[in-house]
């Protein structure tokens, strides 16, 4: 716990500002498993083959779909001498058939998830950008997934995953007869847009009619609902003051779960969604690439979590969460979180990428996590959840709260009054009737202490931080140190 496509649209023409990212290994071996299941495919036909071959290259469309299948000399090849060039005047789109699925025949009603994994290199600036287009059938519209604006101006990004936003319901992007549409738009400016691999993850539930369960109803966390914070016992009290108990995923049995239930709690399940734990009962099912570079001494890592290994003990990395290997465990474990009763998780770690300056190195091989490739993963872990008819906090990640909220049922934060953070969630959350969780620490992790006795806020002795907070507004718990467990309780701040 840390305190504190198949071408990219092939047709794609046109980056726009603001796209949501998320690196991934695009070769086949490594897709994307969803629920329950997900194929990464080419493109079946192109609209147009004219203006493609700028700056000498020759072979068309046929170029970029051998190249999005053979391009993958790991993760961060750069298959430069193969690019194919989109001028400025490109205006084609490709198109992707579900016939093209091989590991299952989904409706299009069935579909839950598309996404372009492309590699390219490109003009970044905001005279001579471009975005990628997903076309939506049921308003006969292109809805824009990303834009290459702010990347770099001519930096070579070896993976990008390219979602729809949340808001979007893939089914819409699928015609009644199977097919969907890519487009790469160029904007302004003269430069051509390259591409070196674009290929489409399509996700489905055949189960669910395209929804997962239909009869689905997502628990509820309104403003005022009480919780208790406990990670390291495998069994606590039923009796506890709170209508929510928040225990790990993996130490807490399915009998220990329903017996809270039983007793009228909701049970939040808690894992790490942004670092790899070496103790966990699923490591192995982490490629060593997600979390330690290629050739890197993985116990010297830049992507160690900050002074977590211990000699004897456990060690944590930062992972690499733009890789579709992470999504196919994160799915799993909330699969597992399903499976045992959990009424909703807890994903921790979810705001890597704003401690770069600890994960990222001169290597072109490290991470360099970016805000757009955040919001991308978080939304969805929120998606994937809510398909699996769970609930799901979003955990810390303050400086995207504002983003995020929407996506998110309720919020767990870490020293947000130490550090006078909270406002946003009284906006975003609190104002919604979506419950705010925070937990403060007399000691934290680092053996910083903090006085926690006296404020002028919730309560005649609790943490208080920023003014403007009723009662109910956060439910805190103070515990005597960083140990999150119901018996290292200094006081709450109901």
């Amino acid at each position: 716990m840390l305190n504190r496509s198949a071408w990219l649209l092939p047709c794609l023409a046109l980056l726009l500002p603001g796209c949501m990212s998320l690196e991934a290994d695009d070769a086949p071996e490594s897709q994307q498993q969803a629920l329950p299941g997900s194929e990464v495919i080419d493109f079946a036909s192109a609209s147009t083959l004219a203006n493609t071959d700028a700056s000498g290259k020759s072979g068309g469309m046929a170029v970029l779909k051998t190249n999005s299948a053979n391009c993958t000399v790991g993760a961060y090849a750069d298959c430069y001498a193969q690019y194919i060039e989109f001028s400025p005047s490109y205006t084609g789109y490709l198109t992707f058939k579900l016939s093209s699925l091989t590991q299952a025949a989904p409706t299009p009603a069935q579909i839950t998830q598309l996404q372009l994994l492309t590699k390219y290199q490109g003009p970044g600036t905001a005279t001579s950008y471009y975005q990628w287009q997903l076309y939506r059938f049921s308003t006969s519209s292109w809805v824009t997934l990303a834009n290459s604006q702010g990347r770099g101006d001519w930096v070579w990004t070896p993976a990008l995953t390219l979602g729809l936003p949340a808001t979007e319901a893939a089914s819409n992007f699928v015609s009644s007869t199977g097919d969907i549409r890519a487009r790469l738009v160029k904007g302004a400016g003269t430069d051509a847009a390259q591409l070196d691999s674009l290929r489409l993850q399509v996700s489905w539930d055949v189960g669910g009619g395209g929804g997962g369960d239909p009869t689905c109803t997502l628990p509820v966390f309104p403003r005022g609902t009480t919780w208790m914070w406990d990670l390291e016992h495998a069994s606590i009290p039923t009796n506890l003051n709170a209508q929510v108990y928040v225990v790990d995923l993996f130490n807490t049995t399915p009998t220990k779960i329903q017996e809270y239930k039983n007793a009228g709690k909701k049970v939040v399940c808690y894992f790490s969604a942004g670092t790899y734990e070496d103790w966990r009962d699923d490591v192995n099912q982490f490629p060593q690439d997600t979390y330690c570079t290629p050739g890197e001494n993985c116990a010297q890592s830049v992507h160690i979590l900050g002074d977590w290994c211990t000699s004897g003990g456990g060690c944590e990395w930062w992972l690499d969460h733009r890789k579709p290997a992470v999504r196919t465990v994160m799915t799993s474990r909330m699969q597992l979180a399903k499976d045992k009763g959990c009424d909703a998780v807890e994903p921790d770690n979810v705001d890597g990428y704003s401690h770069d300056d600890e994960i990222n190195c001169t290597d072109q091989a490290c991470w360099g996590l970016t805000a757009a490739n955040q919001l991308d993963y978080n939304r969805w872990l929120a998606t994937t959840a809510h398909s699996l008819c769970l609930g799901i906090a979003l955990k810390n990640d303050v400086d995207q709260v504002a983003s995020l909220a929407d996506a998110f049922d309720f919020a767990i934060n870490e020293q947000c009054q130490k550090y006078n953070e909270c406002g946003v969630y009284k906006t975003a959350f609190t104002n919604n009737n979506k419950a705010v969780f925070n937990a403060e620490y007399r000691k934290d992790s680092g053996g910083v202490t903090t006085g926690w006795t006296s404020c002028t806020g919730t309560g005649a002795t609790c943490a208080c931080g920023e003014s403007g907070f009723a009662q109910g507004d956060l439910r805190t718990l103070v515990f005597t140190t960083a140990s999150v467990r119901y018996d290292n309780l200094q006081f709450t701040c109901w």
